[in-house]
């Protein structure tokens, strides 16, 4: 199925979602994703501010705190078409951008380089076991990934898994997936790690 189909039908699947099964989905892949050893291992993670229907982040930001990690999130600059991660430390220090996004305010937030940031969460709208993704289709976090070396794991409903997606020489994939249902190594489904 190509990219732009994919996209709307998963959009359609997403919206269709009741309330109740997107709060029960997203608490279970909140629980996964703080047992992870490379989240405990980690000092700083970068993860998005989450908008229905997306997984909900904010029950892991705020763990995360109780934790002790350094929290960054993203602020996109739509003229340059990049993605510049900040030090979040309250939703205080969140406005809200196009579309009733939040992002940072970079007047009381740090920016953090992509080498500082030790476990990077993917967002996407599809998922290959593999690890490959479809974005929203901005574009952000394809072009922030191909300088970036940390862990990427990206938080999916099951449904979002699917085994049409196709896949572009520039896509990069992410190490795991953790869903509602599973965890997800994405390097046992790659072809090259199969010989």
């Amino acid at each position: 199925m190509k990219k732009k189909e994919l996209r709307e039908e998963m959009k359609q699947q997403l919206s269709s979602l009741k309330k109740s099964s997107y709060e029960i989905f997203s608490k279970e892949i909140e629980r996964s994703f703080i047992t992870l050893q490379s989240v405990k291992q980690a000092s700083t993670i970068g993860i998005t501010i989450s908008h229905f229907p997306e997984v909900d982040t904010e029950g892991i930001i705020r763990t995360l705190w109780e934790m002790g990690k350094t929290v960054v999130v993203p602020k996109c600059s739509p003229k340059e078409r990049i993605m510049t991660f900040y030090k979040l430390e309250s939703y205080n220090q969140l406005e809200k951008v196009y579309m009733h996004l939040l992002e940072p305010n970079p007047l009381v937030t740090t920016a953090v380089a992509p080498k500082d940031i030790d476990l990077l969460v993917v967002p996407g709208i599809a998922y290959s076991l593999s690890g490959h993704r479809i974005g929203y289709g901005g574009g952000y976090y394809d072009r922030f990934l191909m300088n970036y070396e940390g862990n990427k794991i990206s938080l999916a409903f099951d449904f979002q898994l699917r085994d049409d997606l196709e896949k572009e020489s520039f896509d990069l994939p992410v190490d795991m997936i953790i869903t509602d249902k599973q965890m997800i190594k994405c390097h046992l489904y790659r072809n090259e790690d199969r010989r």
